[in-house]
């Protein structure tokens, strides 16, 4: 798959790919293009480097006549105008599953590949005509998945040559299905005793060091989520070694490759697991239904096809089991169940109500598992969420992506209080915590914002009552200290002239404005001094815009509107709206697939290289029709706070070629990690 990651070029020194420990050696690796368009091969044949050894043929069958069977290869194909793509890469893959292939097409097509990526049967989509930076990413990527591949499959040197003997027809006649079947079943078994005998997972090496650099790389999850995803491939590839591959469900290789990628959808080790798995679940349908255990091939091509349900080898499995349905009764129905393949199931169950084929009182049992099954799994699932986003302390922002909003989704799935009271609990315990934080730095109207988060995504009415009353308690004890008023005046307008307008939380112009506010609500001096600091707000408010800061505009608006409406604050509200709109309508693509059209420029912070700090951004924002960056929104940062301000500016000056869609250019969101590293 296309590598995630981008490098700037102060980061040019690094090794641009890593290569596999375990694959041999070899001085040259071919690259063929599959064209009869003599004009592509230009375009391509400049910009490869002189490890790779490139050869051009007209078509598909006279790569496959001319390659022998089981060659490790690089394959530009062009992919233009092709009608059954589908059928073209399984013809590839079965000559050659060292193949990385790398489809040549329009730049519009581009949706059209976004399947074959993720079922890793193509490596990375470049349009034509082709830009020379992508066509370098996309055979680096292919390099590293050939390597790949050979590591895990073995070398293929020794593999029979397609070659014609002599004397031989010069169009001999291809091999018949059956044998082929028999030549990938031997592949494949192959590749399940390279997993099984391996003496153990590999180490990958740490990265060389580099100078002071940036990298930039997709967003992703933080640190503790990254090291749990870690444990998890590292116990799915134990569970491969061990044969676990489906079974016991908490344990086997399946389920733990997929709570990885329900930490992190793009994880590039889980997608390859995933589909070395199925492809041993694949030869086990195979010997299970020669064996007639049926129960055991059903559970096998149920779970095959939800991992890899396009995969053209099920078409003429369902067609061999539909011959022999008679025998399997509701076992296939519990079979889809079991692989959490519940659509599968339900359609399966749709289609035995109308063809009678099992009884009333059946199907009642089994839409009833079906239904049971759904919701322990939706569950699950939300319970993992809820987990994480707590362990990140995310309880109830950012919107629809925190721990309150999983619980609200969980109970609206069917979970029960039982199933989510551990969850509940520790929500719970965590809330009051930052609830009563935030009631002692007199952050009372955090705390308010905090509580109404709560009750729009339907927690507890009793725990929001217990909070609330603590929240009406601080109120009185404030609205008691009749002599800090004049205090409260007084600071207030002494951060303001020293510019500490929102900043620091609770000794800022505004935290004292807000303390008189509470403790003293007719003042005949707060009018004023809450004008005054609230046009300083805006003042930021305008600057934020200005720079793209969609999120922290949106931060200081509501700390404005906090203080009482007026005119500008109507309008910037109105000029912010606009921006979200516009964030909101544009599609997300990955930022790999983007074309820089201006490089990244980074300023280190001086003091966190005094100090020799290093750390990252995760960054969202929208390139415009034009081809400019907007509405850039810190989403993390480690350390909090240090290098967000220089990885902001830095991307607000960054410039891309724009996306076109049906010819024209279009707005698109996409996300960006940028990391600071000191020279070692």
């Amino acid at each position: 798959m296309q590598s995630a990651t981008r490098k700037s070029e102060s980061a040019a020194s690094e090794p641009t790919g890593r290569k596999s420990e375990s694959a041999p050696k070899k001085a040259k690796l071919s690259v063929l293009l599959i064209t009869r368009d003599d004009t592509l091969w230009p375009q391509i044949g400049v910009h490869l480097g002189s490890e790779l050894v490139p050869k051009q043929v007209d078509s598909v069958e006279e790569l496959i006549t001319a390659t022998p069977s089981g060659q490790a290869a690089i394959v530009l194909w062009d992919a233009r105008n092709q009608a059954d793509v589908a059928a073209v890469l399984s013809r590839l893959q079965l000559h050659s599953p060292r193949f990385a292939v790398v489809a040549l097409d329009e730049a519009s097509s581009a949706q059209v590949w976004t399947n074959p990526i993720g079922l890793r049967q193509v490596v990375a989509h470049v349009a034509v005509p082709v830009p020379a930076a992508s066509l370098k990413l996309a055979v680096e990527s292919a390099h590293e998945e050939v390597n790949a591949r050979v590591a895990l499959l073995g070398d293929a040197d020794a593999a029979p040559s397609r070659a014609t003997a002599p004397g031989a027809p010069s169009n001999p006649r291809r091999i018949p299905w059956i044998p082929a079947s028999v030549a990938l079943g031997v592949l494949i078994a192959g590749a399940v005793a390279y997993v099984v005998m391996r003496p153990g997972p590999s180490v990958k090496p740490a990265p060389a060091a580099s100078p002071v650099h940036a990298t930039q790389q997709a967003a992703k999850a933080p640190v503790a989520t990254d090291e749990k995803i870690d444990l998890l491939i590292e116990k799915a590839q134990q569970a491969m070694l061990e044969r676990h591959f489906i079974d016991p469900a908490d344990g086997s290789a399946l389920t733990l490759y997929r709570n990885a990628l329900l930490l992190d959808p793009n994880n590039g080790e889980a997608h390859q697991g995933l589909q070395r798995l199925a492809e041993i679940l694949f030869s086990r349908v195979q010997s299970a239904l020669d064996e007639r255990k049926f129960d055991v091939a059903l559970q096998a091509l149920e779970t095959s096809r939800s991992i890899i349900p396009g995969d053209a080898r099920l078409a003429a499995l369902d067609a061999r089991i539909s011959s022999l349905k008679a025998e399997f009764g509701p076992a296939q129905i519990l079979a889809a169940i079991n692989a959490q393949s519940f659509d599968r199931a339900a359609q399966l169950i749709d289609e035995a109500a109308r063809t009678k084929s099992l009884s009333s009182a059946k199907l009642t049992q089994l839409r009833d598992e079906l239904r049971r099954r759904h919701e322990e799994s939706d569950g699950a699932n939300f319970a993992k969420l809820i987990d994480t986003r707590m362990q990140q302390d995310k309880l109830t922002e950012p919107h629809n992506d925190n721990a309150a909003y999983y619980l609200s989704q969980a109970r609206a799935a069917g979970a029960s209080v039982a199933m989510l009271q551990p969850q509940y609990q520790e929500f719970n315990r965590r809330l009051a915590l930052a609830v009563h934080a935030a009631i002692d730095q007199r952050r009372l109207a955090d705390v308010d914002r905090m509580l109404a988060d709560l009750r729009g995504y339907a927690v507890p009415a009793a725990t929001v009552a217990g909070l609330q009353h603590d929240l009406n308690a601080a109120r009185s004890q404030q609205a008691a200290a009749v002599p800090e008023q004049p205090r409260y005046l007084d600071l207030a307008q002494a951060r303001l002239g020293q510019g500490k307008v929102t900043e620091p939380d609770n000794d800022s112009a505004l935290f004292y404005v807000n303390q008189l506010r509470a403790a003293d609500p007719k003042n005949g001096e707060l009018p004023r001094i809450s004008t005054a600091v609230q046009a300083q707000i805006l003042d930021q408010v305008r600057a934020a815009l200005d720079a793209n800061q969609a999120a922290r505009a949106d931060a200081l608006v509501q700390m404005a509107a906090g203080l009482g409406a007026s005119a500008d604050l109507a309008a910037l509200s109105q000029r912010l709206a606009q921006v979200k709109q516009a964030a909101a309508g544009a599609p997300e693509v990955s930022e790999a697939s983007l074309t820089r059209a201006k490089q990244i420029e980074l300023d280190y912070p001086a003091q966190a290289q005094r100090k020799s700090v290093e750390g990252w951004v995760d960054l969202s924002f929208l390139v415009t029709a034009e081809g400019k960056v907007t509405t850039v929104t810190v989403l993390d940062s480690s350390p909090k706070g240090v290098f967000d301000t220089a990885a902001t500016r830095a991307l607000s000056r960054m410039r891309y070629k724009p996306m076109a869609r049906d010819g024209k250019p279009i707005a698109v969101s996409t996300k960006l990690r940028i990391a600071f590293r000191m020279p070692k």
